[in-house]
């Protein structure tokens, strides 16, 4: 199968043929013809001795959808622009399939501000509390959008990744995915020092605001749409939270400590 889907797919890259529905339909058609054959009782082609055990089950794989095929042919389909606020996503899609990385970052920034409402579209930013409301799937419609047309670069998740990998140090990160230089590790100058490039380090863009605090990006890293569901707390560890809390609830009560007792020495009979 694999060595017939590598000669269509070299008979498309020369012409002969147009798309990859004509290769699944060509590749599904010998496979059924020749196995048709090999389940033939009467049959005067002898199969391979493996054939009669195998045939039934690869003879119900073809039969299955073509895009099975394309997928084998094509396996990094173009990404769903799928939407749960109503948000057209073709701007962002066209700029990065045409490389205009600086314009598709800004059409980013403007559709943070469409999910986060018009109170943020107004104000021209996000705040980090709005960025709970986003539907999952619109962040992840981005995010694909992102990772494909950057051949698995640049996104959130992307970040996300290098972000754990970094023990979750900002410092480390923002070194790792280049948006600070020099010794002193200052950010760089927005926009003109950003690498509006597919050639800069894995995770640098998109760009977060980051100057004003990490509250914002901790919150997109954070999201559900990136992050596993939170592991339900045994019984050992909400009953330690719960005399965390009571600790902390009579330091409060004691005012920080117990007062009138600093300075006082030992009695004799403690010594």
């Amino acid at each position: 199968m694999a060595r017939e889907i590598a000669r269509a797919t070299r008979r498309l890259r020369g012409g002969g043929h147009e798309t990859g529905e004509d290769i699944s339909c060509s590749v599904l058609t010998r496979r059924r013809r020749r196995h048709r054959r090999a389940l033939r009782p009467n049959s005067t082609s002898q199969p391979r001795n493996d054939t009669p055990r195998f045939a039934p089950r690869i003879v119900a794989r073809i039969s299955s959808s073509h895009d099975e095929v394309e997928k084998l042919i094509f396996p990094s389909p173009s990404p769903f622009r799928e939407t749960q606020a109503g948000v057209d996503y073709t701007a962002l899609r066209d700029l990065l399939k045409a490389g205009e990385w600086e314009e598709a970052d800004n059409e980013h920034r403007r559709l943070m501000c469409v999910l986060a409402g018009e109170d943020a579209e107004d104000r021209g930013w996000v705040y980090f509390t709005e960025v709970k409301q986003f539907p999952v799937k619109d962040l992840k419609t981005i995010d694909n959008l992102w990772t494909f047309y950057s051949d698995g670069k640049f996104g959130f998740s992307v970040q996300r990744k290098i972000w754990i990998g970094k023990k979750r140090q900002w410092a480390k990160f923002f070194k790792e995915i280049d948006w600070v230089q020099g010794e002193n590790n200052a950010y760089r100058k927005w926009p003109e020092e950003f690498i509006w490039k597919k050639e800069a380090k894995k995770g640098h863009m998109p760009l977060t605001n980051a100057l004003r605090g990490t509250q914002l990006l901790n919150a997109l890293l954070e999201h559900p749409a990136f992050a596993p569901p939170a592991k339900p707390k045994n019984a050992a560890d909400q009953a330690a939270e719960a005399m965390e809390q009571m600790g902390d609830n009579l330091k409060k009560a004691m005012g920080g400590g117990m007062p009138g007792l600093k300075g006082l020495k030992k009695p004799s009979w403690m010594k």
